[in-house]
Order: C-alpha cells, then sequence, then structure tokens
C-alpha cells in the first residue's frame, strides 16, 4: 500500500508542471505558489472539520515536532515553490518537470549524509545517474535564460528535499494537520508578499482553478507521500516519487504541444535508469530491536505484540507502547522500528 501511495502521490504532483504552465500566462510566480499551497490547506482543513470521526492517523505534535514543522513550511512552502515557478516561467513543462528528478538525489544525499538514513550502494549508484539526468537536462550552451531557469529549478528542489527529510522526522503526525498548517501558512505568507510587492488578484476564475490545482497536486499529494515515509524512509519514497517528473514531463508534451529534444530524451533515459534502481533496491539482514517505548500509529503485527494495561480501541491505533527486545530477518526499510545501524 506504501508503495501505491506515493506513486498516486506522484501522479498527482507530476501532472502540476503542466497545467501550472498554463497559469503562469495569467499570474505571477509568487503569487501562484501562494494560491497552490493556500488552496491545499483550506481543503485538508475543510477534510479534517468534516472527517472529525476518521481512524486515527497520527500521534500528537511535541514542541520538537513544532519547530521541524517550522522548518518544513519554510523550505517547502515558502521558499521552494516560486523559485520553481520561477524557473518553470523561462523554461518549457517538460525541461522543468524532469528537472524536479534532482529532488530524489538531494533527498537521497541528506538522507544518508545528514539524517542518518541507511543508503545502499545501488541507492548511491542511481543517484549519481539522476545527478547526470539534470546536468544534460540543465545543460544548454548559448541561451542564459533556460540555464537560469534550470539553475533556480534545482535550488528549488533541494529546499523540498531538505522539506522531505524534515518531514520524516514527524511523519508519525497527523498527515492531514501537517499538510494543513503548510499550506495555510505557507500560501498566505506568499500570497501576502505577492500583494505586498504591487501584483494584482488574478480574476476569481484563476484563483478557483489554482487553489483546485493545489487541493489535489499539493495537498492529497503530500498527504499520501507522508504516509508513504512512514514505511519506506525519506530516500526510498523518494525514489518511487521520482516517477512524478514523467508525468509531468507527458503532460507537457501532450497537453502543452511540446516537442522533445535530443538532449531531453537523453535526460529521461538517464532518469529512468535511475528510477529503475532505486525502485528494485531490496534490504535484508539479521536486525536487533532494542528495548524502548514509543508512540506512533500501529496494529498488532510481529513488531507490536505488547499488552494494553486497559487500551481498548479499534487498530489502527496510537498510544505509547513498548518495543523490544526481539531479533529477526525479513525484508524492511527506514520505517519507525528499523532506523538503526549498518556496521
Amino acid at each position: 500500500m506504501a508503495i501505491l501511495k506515493v506513486l498516486i502521490a506522484a501522479l498527482a504532483f507530476g501532472l502540476s508542471a503542466p497545467l501550472a504552465k498554463r497559469l503562469l500566462d495569467v499570474v505571477p510566480p509568487l503569487f501562484l505558489a501562494g494560491l497552490l499551497y493556500l488552496g491545499a490547506g483550506v481543503f485538508l482543513g475543510l477534510v479534517r472539520l468534516v472527517w472529525r470521526r476518521r481512524p486515527a492517523t497520527g500521534r500528537p505534535l511535541t514542541v520538537r515536532d513544532r519547530v521541524i514543522l517550522a522548518g518544513v513550511v519554510l523550505t517547502g512552502g515558502v521558499l521552494a515553490p516560486p523559485l520553481l515557478l520561477w524557473g518553470l516561467e523561462r523554461s518549457s513543462a517538460t525541461t522543468t518537470a524532469l528537472l524536479l528528478n534532482l529532488e530524489v538525489v538531494f533527498t537521497v544525499v541528506l538522507a544518508g549524509i545528514v539524517f542518518g538514513e541507511h543508503l545502499g550502494a545501488r541507492v548511491a549508484v542511481a543517484a549519481i545517474v539522476m545527478a547526470a539526468g539534470g546536468i544534460v537536462l540543465g545543460w544548454t550552451p548559448g541561451d542564459a535564460a533556460i540555464a537560469t531557469g534550470a539553475a533556480v529549478v534545482t535550488l528549488a528542489c533541494f529546499l523540498w528535499a531538505l522539506d522531505n527529510n524534515l518531514t520524516r522526522l514527524i511523519a508519525e503526525g497527523d498527515p492531514l494537520l501537517i499538510v494543513e498548517v503548510k499550506g495555510l501558512v505557507a500560501g498566505s505568507v506568499n500570497i501576502l508578499l505577492a500583494l505586498a510587492s504591487g501584483q494584482a488578484w488574478p480574476s476569481p476564475g484563476t484563483i478557483g482553478f489554482g487553489m483546485a490545482l493545489g487541493a489535489v497536486s499539493y495537498g492529497t499529494s503530500l498527504v499520501l507521500f507522508i504516509l508513504a515515509m512512514r514505511e519506506l524512509g525519506a530516500a526510498r519514497a523518494g525514489a518511487y516519487f521520482s516517477t512524478a517528473p514523467f508525468f509531468g514531463a507527458a503532460g507537457g508534451l501532450l497537453l502543452l504541444g511540446e516537442s522533445p529534444t535530443l538532449g531531453l530524451l537523453g535526460a529521461a533515459g538517464l532518469m529512468a535508469l535511475a528510477t529503475w534502481l532505486l525502485v528494485l533496491e531490496r534490504h535484508l539482514h539479521r536486525h536487533h530491536h532494542p528495548t524502548g517505548t514509543h508512540i506512533h500509529v500501529h496494529v498488532h503485527d510481529d513488531h507490536h505484540q505488547h499488552a494494553h494495561e486497559g487500551w481498548e480501541g479499534p487498530e489502527p491505533h496510537s498510544h505509547p507502547h513498548p518495543t523490544g527486545p526481539m531479533e529477526h530477518e525479513h525484508p524492511h526499510t527506514p520505517d519507525a522500528h528499523h532506523d538503526h545501524g549498518h556496521g
């Protein structure tokens, strides 16, 4: 189910590039970024309001979680979206969509080097191949505007990669709440900045379409991505999410009538190879679960054989529960129970 969630998220986000390209004809990048995220926040706020009796989807956010969420809002909500749209305005939707694969590279590198997530040789090779595809795609001798646009999109990818890894740290929280806060705060900030800089309100129809696009491509997509990260970790969820640019590139070719170039096809081939390496990665070894206590949404599987001491509730549910000691061997990913060293 985690893989299906992240693939649906990739489809929803990938198609936002060609559709947002259309909106950029009538809305400046900063204002459009605000509309997209505000649409995501408003939509998920309404979902939480209407669906009050939904099954448990996350643990309460701690003070530390809220500090991390502030970093998520700043990097992935306030800074990255305007940069992406500014770059998209100066290059084709197909090129920009494929450049978004660099988010996977940065996510993997940050997950392994900064956040301590285990990465195998296959993941490292895939990251290098993906980076090569990005270089081929962004290399446009003699066209400074496109090269500048590619550089700005690359910076947006780095910020979103940082956002991904920070979000992984709070992925056990309620994803609807996390994305609602991110959308409402980031969307409001960017719209206020756009108005303060003298940009005018777009037409009501444009506002409605922009917010609807944000509700699906940013709101629903981010919720599904967070749910997938709980089981897969940031690097591997990012690997599956790397299919998003291909959906976006296909949308650029089919919806906008853009023409493929030799460089575009070469970059697509390298990125497809990298995605294949990442998706087929398998991690299996004997590992130990130490004694401890934590809280997250769970069902009573092999990792959750514990007494409830009076707690009764339908599964999945969330409450503080003991873990370990246990030692066994099975395929696994860096979820809440497999954040262990690899000596």
